[in-house]
């Protein structure tokens, strides 16, 4: 199965977009924008009969209460050039587990993605998926949500078109802090989901009948907890709008970095210590202050702080800070944690034998706005005795290497919620879970290739799939516990053709599944039990051995991230353009069926919004080289 992929320089992009955007010479408004690509799409798609790989967004995801991400085999019915969407026709999809309520469903075009083989030969279909990809560029990296609703007075072009185009390639290209791209790819990937989501209700709105009492029906107004959703989301977007404005000029951005941000940190200097304090009697506060005196090294320098902010903001990042127990850290930090750092909280009340007197006890820290990662670990860290609220950010903690520990530590999600990851995994890492409980998450714990991850008397609870990871991926199992999730306690993507393991029992719908109940039936160099180990109460199997087709891994499915790793080309430089047809090729055997397509998310870079980056940046090292789609997005 193979999808089309366009290589283009940034001087490419903004001539693509400039002809398109031509308005028969005129520098048009931003009210005009949308017709103009209406009037290019309707000329180069095809209108009906070509196959594609739809990508469903974050949000979708979240209406129809499906595992995120989520990848689709279909046929576009018939294109709605007037609302620049499709019907879908679907007729696979990536995950066995995911059931759609409907058969046929209306899909953005900018979510599509192209088959190169097609059904009909005789369709343009190099031309439509072209036209798709310019589109897709434009409105998820120049177009920003707020322009619709800007003043025509300016030309479109003329005001924003270079400006965003530059702004991408500053992104880009790290001509920025690493700090301050962080914040702006946050911010991005923060807006273009708060449009999508904005999107979604408002036709939920409007596809209601309307009250024929006036009366009633600003009554059913003021109740419908959906307007008071969409007041906040516009209020949140036009401070994002206000932020973004500045980050677009770059005299400003210096500004607002040491406004935002305050001074530098001062790195290789002395190993400071941060100890957070509240406001309590004296007595408390001595005793306090006594507890850490024991938790740490007597000739170490230490600071006062009054909230875990302040000391993020001021430490170096081998910095140990601790909380005291009970309080609740609202936090918003974009950069990495590494370098042998530490957050430790003053209590040491265990998760694993009562979680609510302990969540009260420990130290919590949360996201202070809808971030798409609570935390980003980068190089060696540990966390101890402390509760991390996951459940207003999209990831709650993105691992990209070193060597990590977890220590009495709590991590939930959202139960309502079919799109939340816990800890996502890169490779090269090695994680240790000690004493910890991970709960109420659509993934508990996904984890990459080549990583070791060691779950030390943990518990993995109330998840969609507790554990999912690829193989080759060391897990250590000691007196562990996965529990009560609603699909698998752990699911292994098996790409090695070369292993058979008849042990466990294929599932009922035969889909080369193998599901065991029994941990001690698995032979699997991936995984080792010490102690008593639990497993019980997983709907569909405690261990599920999945065969998949790709051995590619998709990092930013996971979290939306600068992602178009393929445009690095200067736009003083950009007069070199490779534009190819260069396609992802995945086993085209059963492709019909559901595992024919299983992981051909890996050849798609996640354009979402949400970075789905990125609210955190992927570095050169940890970025995957696919072939597959790599769309330029959040």
């Amino acid at each position: 199965m193979e999808v089309y992929e366009f290589k283009k320089s940034y001087l490419t992009r903004l001539l693509e977009t400039t002809n398109v955007l031509n308005g028969g010479g005129t520098n048009i408004p931003a009210s005009a924008i949308r017709s103009e690509w209406i009037n290019f799409v309707e000329v180069a798609v095809e209108p009906t009969g070509w196959q594609a790989l739809w990508k469903a967004s974050r949000p979708v995801c979240e209406q129809l209460s499906v595992k995120y991400p989520l990848v689709v085999l279909g046929t576009v019915d018939q294109v709605l050039f007037d609302e620049m969407k499709a019907t879908f026709i679907i007729e696979a999809i990536q995950d066995d587990d995911v059931q759609l309520p409907v058969e046929r469903i209306t899909v953005d075009l900018e979510e599509l993605w192209p088959l190169r083989e097609q059904n009909n030969p005789a369709l343009n279909v190099n031309i439509t998926a072209d036209c798709i990809d310019k589109l897709r560029f434009f409105y998820q990296n120049l177009w920003m949500p707020w322009d619709s609703d800007s003043e025509d007075e300016h030309g479109w072009i003329d005001k924003h078109l270079e400006s965003r185009i530059r702004f991408c390639h500053d992104l880009k290209n790290k001509t920025m802090s690493r700090q301050l791209s962080s914040h702006a790819l946050a911010l991005l990937a923060e807006a273009r989901y708060i449009q999508r989501k904005r999107e979604l209700i408002e036709q939920e709105l409007s596809e209601e009948e309307p009250d024929e009492d006036e009366e009633d029906n600003e009554t059913s107004i003021l109740k419908d907890s959906r307007s008071s959703d969409l007041l906040q989301l516009n209020l949140r977007l036009n401070t994002i709008k206000n932020e973004i404005n500045i980050l677009e000029n770059p005299v400003m951005r210096s500004v607002f970095e040491k406004v935002r941000f305050g001074g530098e940190k001062t790195n290789g200097a002395e190993q400071m210590s941060y100890i957070v304090t509240q406001a309590v009697p004296l007595d408390e506060q001595l005793e306090y202050l006594s507890s850490v005196k024991t938790m740490m090294e007597q000739q170490t320098p230490v600071k006062m702080c009054d909230s875990l902010q302040h000391a993020l903001d001021h430490c170096s990042p081998d910095s140990t800070i601790y909380l005291p127990p009970g309080t609740r850290q609202d936090i918003k930090f974009l950069e990495y944690l590494n370098s042998g750092g530490s957050f430790r909280g003053v209590s040491n009340v265990a998760f694993v034998d009562g979680y609510e007197v302990a969540s009260k006890v420990n130290p919590t820290i949360v996201s202070k706005n809808d971030d798409s990662v609570l935390l980003t670990i980068d190089g060696d860290f540990t966390l101890e005795n402390i509760r991390l609220d996951c459940s207003n950010v999209r990831t709650g903690v993105v691992i990209k290497k070193g060597n990590i520990t977890f220590r009495n530590c709590c991590f939930t999600g959202d139960p309502s919620s079919s799109t939340k990851q816990g800890i996502v995994i890169f490779g090269n890492c090695s994680i240790t879970f000690d004493r910890c409980l991970i709960r109420e998450f659509s993934t508990g714990i996904y984890s990459n290739h080549d990583c070791t991850i060691k779950l030390l008397n943990t518990t993995v609870s109330h998840c969609m799939t507790g554990l999912e990871t690829l193989d080759q991926c060391r897990v250590l199992f000691q007196s562990a516990r996965i529990l009560h999730c609603s699909q698998y306690g752990l699911l292994l993507e098996d790409f090695n053709d070369d292993v058979q393991d008849q042990n466990g029992a294929m599932d009922s719908a035969g889909s080369g599944s193998q599901v065991y109940e029994d941990y001690n039936t698995i032979e699997r160099e991936e995984f080792s039990f010490e102690g008593s180990c639990e497993f019980r109460d997983n709907a569909k199997g405690n261990f599920v051995i999945r065969k998949g087709f790709s051995d590619r891994f998709n990092s930013s499915c996971f979290v939306n991230e600068d992602d178009d790793q393929l445009e690095q080309t200067n736009i003083s430089n950009g007069c070199a353009e490779h534009d190819s047809n260069a396609v992802h090729q995945v086993d085209k055997t059963n492709y019909l069926g559901t595992n024919g397509i299983e992981r051909i998310a890996n050849g798609i870079k996640e354009n979402d919004d949400e970075s789905e980056n990125s609210s955190t940046e992927q570095d050169s090292e940890n970025e995957d080289d696919h072939s597959g789609l790599q769309p330029m997005e959040d």
